[in-house]
């Protein structure tokens, strides 16, 4: 009687408990309002400037708040735009080759009033002022005179044929075959105005080679590359991977036009492909005062020098970086252009907010940076949510889903999305959206016993994210077929377990 009302009993509540498998699921707004409103606006913008493709960061201080690709890289050979795409960034080239001449004034090589020709293997001498020295100062500030003779200025489908060194000696120097005192160099004298010039800062380039004994592009990656997660960057086609380099396009009214990759004979002042996310390292460097996840590339005092107005006749300028009002903010930064390239690398000092937009069109994304920079100032008012709260058993055996419920919350009441590692390699990335304080209830199972930490942590509608929770199950292993299947039972009937702490007194009031 007794084990007949006992197996009666099981059957009953697993029948009962098997209707809650077929129960109705609760429908979830879905709604992602603020990143899809950012979305929209850059692909409008990117519709209306005939841009294929575009890739963009934030950082804030100095973590990546947001990060996003759209568009195609090369539509002939249908890629889209991934977050490792490269660009070619034109002159915010130029940040980083003042950014590698300063490693070396660091280093005691030279002072920024130092005359240039006591270290070059050549004499740059301004024709029209030959008694007057050109300095560092006056190469990094646009003020040295020497100005870009567009009939010289090469360009080639692939890496330019010509060394820039060679160019440059050939460009400066009398008797060379790109020489010319009249329209290499401006009528005023060094030192009293400026002109914006890339030969002059493609000879900052050769300055870093001659004085550092080191190729110029071997110098950036040991200096500053290998520091900044920047290894994918390069100066030079042959030294990258072809296939992820996205091709710059010309729109002409009616569709893209592949330009090819296209070098110039004046590498250091703008031949430097990278991607967004490379790029907003070195940003985030600058922003940091010179350092980069806690290890300092370039002193604290370097950044203040070059990010200071340097001339009495221009007072947006330092040393290469320009000082620039977006909507308001006050910003440093460079941008660049090319055939079929726009980018722009831009932060402000006071809220640390940093854009890098780098595209494969022809118009300024400078519009889309400012809705960046707009999104990144609601991102610092922003709360982030709270670790996610985890429920569920803290042991179990193999091959036996296992519920757990995790429930989080967010200050600001914004959507959430959830990221769980369940401790075996299997896991649940960013799903969602739920409500702020709605409990999740997921299931999973492990296939062998051991010990497993399940971590999660949430991140909110405006990407901020929460610490990590972690919650720790053992899985012990079992031998004995009949308590393996007594202890599944129980796991999955906790009402057993009731009734096994009290089962003297229930049967004994059924055989009363």
């Amino acid at each position: 009687m007794k084990n007949t009302l006992f197996i009666f009993l099981i059957g009953f509540l697993i029948i009962s408990n098997s209707f809650s498998i077929f129960g109705h699921s609760q429908s979830v707004n879905r709604s992602t309002i603020n990143l899809e409103e950012i979305d929209n606006l850059i692909l409008n913008e990117m519709q209306v400037n005939h841009l294929p493709g575009l890739s963009a960061s934030i950082v804030i201080n100095d973590t990546v708040m947001w990060k996003n690709v759209y568009g195609y890289a090369d539509f002939e050979e249908n890629k889209k735009v991934k977050n490792e795409t490269l660009f070619k960034i034109g002159s915010v080239s130029k940040t980083i080759t003042a950014s590698a001449l300063m490693k070396l004034y660091e280093q005691g090589y030279f002072n920024l009033y130092d005359p240039i020709n006591n270290y070059l293997p050549f004499n740059v001498i301004h024709p029209l002022y030959p008694s007057k020295d050109l300095t560092f100062h006056m190469l990094l500030t646009h003020s040295s005179g020497i100005i870009d003779n567009w009939e010289y200025m090469f360009n080639f489908v692939g890496d330019a044929p010509i060394p820039f060194q060679t160019f440059l000696e050939e460009y400066l120097v009398p008797g060379g075959e790109y020489y010319d005192e009249v329209n290499n160099f401006h009528t005023w004298e060094p030192g009293t105005s400026w002109t914006y010039t890339n030969v002059g800062v493609a000879l900052v380039g050769y300055l870093v080679e001659i004085i550092s004994q080191v190729n110029f592009t071997t110098f950036c990656e040991e200096n500053l590359f290998n520091y900044l997660d920047m290894n994918e960057s390069g100066w030079y086609l042959r030294d990258l991977n072809m296939s992820n380099i996205a091709m710059p396009y010309h729109w002409n009214g009616e569709e893209y036009i592949p330009y090819g990759h296209i070098g110039w004979v004046d590498v250091p002042a703008g031949d430097l492909r990278t991607s967004s996310q490379q790029l907003i390292n070195f940003l985030t460097m600058f922003i940091k005062n010179g350092s980069y996840n806690s290890q300092e590339i370039l002193k604290s005092e370097t950044v203040n020098m070059m990010l200071t107005p340097q001339l009495p006749f221009n007072q947006n300028l330092g040393l290469i970086w320009w000082k620039s009002t977006i909507d308001g903010r006050i910003v440093w930064g460079h941008g660049g252009s090319d055939y079929g390239a726009r980018a722009q690398m831009q932060f402000e000092p006071k809220t640390k907010i940093g854009v890098v937009v780098l595209t494969n069109g022809e118009s300024n994304p400078i519009q889309i940076v400012n809705i960046l920079f707009d999104y990144a100032e609601t991102l610092i008012e922003n709360s982030p949510p709270t670790p996610p709260d985890i429920k569920g058993p803290c042991k179990g055996i193999p091959e036996v889903d296992y519920d757990f419920v995790f429930v989080a919350h967010d200050p600001d009441e914004d959507e959430i999305w959830y990221y769980i590692n369940w401790g075996d390699e299997d896991i649940e990335e960013w799903i969602g959206p739920y409500s702020s304080g709605e409990e999740i209830k997921l299931n999973h199972s492990w296939s062998e016993n051991g010990r497993y930490f399940i971590k999660s942590r949430v991140k909110d509608s405006r990407n901020q994210e929460s610490s990590w929770r972690t919650m720790v199950i053992n899985i012990p292993k079992l031998r004995n077929k009949n308590k393996i299947f007594c202890f599944i039972l129980i796991e999955k009937l906790p009402i057993l377990r009731i009734y096994i702490r009290y089962k003297d007194r229930f049967l004994n009031f059924f055989s009363m």
